[in-house]
């Protein structure tokens, strides 16, 4: 397995570089240009559908390299099922299950990461809380095996609380699922993305803790971690052309959802998404275009991470 991992490392870095060079290109080369084609294009419901946003509101005119892209949103537990039989040109999904894929076949390749970190700590109650503060306490968490119980895990070891008996982690498949128990009172914390953690506000949550602060603290990151990531085709990626046209439409669509986050909401649910954007959310979803060495050194960590548990 950790052989596997550094050979996929490889192949991470391999194509970060492409990407970082294919930007730098000349905007005359036509290699991976389009002729009008529709590429289909995959993302789970949520924060990650904030990446494409640009993509739905000018479906009509906006191309990438000539190609059209049509998007499609899905349920977050169904992204894996749709990238292992390959029905997506593009997909949008976690750094670390888009790699297990790739490494069990699927015909892929890493381009960048789209969210450096979505995860915030809710409560019923207001005010700050610490990683010591969870100390004997119930916290609820998405993401089992997935990069939320990695990001959980570094801060709880970080902060002497490594032991399951020292803190009471229980992970649920849903932000609606952590949100439900809280209101039980079946836990005292929850760990959700956003946008739910800001929706949040309208069942009585607070926010109490920024997770992205707390696992740059843990390990001495500037930069939180990758979670959503893009995915495209092996014969795709080879067309630095089409590379670069795409990290171009990332990068404008971050200007994009800032200018026009009043509308997200409206725009998005009307292209399938189920989740709620609140304004106030957009810039706690750290969408952006990461390529580079600090993607692929966390992305690295946590497959090793992931391995050994």
């Amino acid at each position: 397995m950790k052989t596997m991992a550094k050979k996929l490392l490889v192949m991470i870095l391999t194509l970060a570089l492409v990407a970082g060079f294919a930007v730098g290109l000349a905007a005359c080369n036509d290699e991976g240009k389009g002729d009008g084609e529709t590429l289909q294009l995959y993302v789970p419901d949520g924060a990650p559908v904030l990446a494409v946003a640009q993509l739905i509101a000018e479906k009509d005119t906006l191309t990438v390299a000539g190609y059209k892209v049509e998007v499609n949103i899905v349920p977050a537990n169904q992204i894996g099922t749709h990238m292992a039989k390959g029905d997506g040109d593009i997909v949008i999904m976690p750094a670390n299950a888009g790699m297990n894929l790739i490494s069990k076949g699927a015909d892929y390749e890493f381009v960048c990461s789209n969210t450096r970190g979505i995860l915030y700590m809710i409560s019923r109650t207001e005010g700050e809380v610490s990683p010591t503060d969870l100390a004997g306490r119930k916290v609820g968490c998405i993401g089992k095996g997935a990069v939320p119980e990695y990001a959980v895990s570094k801060i709880l070891e970080a902060n002497g609380l490594a032991d399951p008996e020292d803190v009471e982690v229980k992970y649920y498949a849903d932000g609606a699922g952590v949100q439900a128990a809280l209101s039980a009172g079946q836990i005292e914390f929850g760990i959700v993305g956003e946008p739910a953690a800001t929706a949040g506000a309208s069942k009585g949550f607070s926010i109490v803790m920024d997770i992205q602060a707390e696992f740059n603290a843990a390990t001495g990151s500037e930069s939180g971690f990758p979670m959503s990531s893009t995915f495209v085709k092996g014969a795709l990626a080879d067309k630095e052309g089409f590379v670069e046209a795409l990290i171009g439409v990332f990068e404008d669509n971050t200007d994009y959802i800032a200018e026009n986050a009043a509308d997200m909401t409206a725009l998005l649910q009307g292209a399938g998404s189920a989740s709620a954007y609140p304004p106030a959310s957009i810039p706690r979803c750290n969408v952006g275009v990461y390529v580079g060495e600090d993607v692929t050194a966390a992305i690295e960590d946590m497959m090793d991470f992931f391995t050994q548990a």
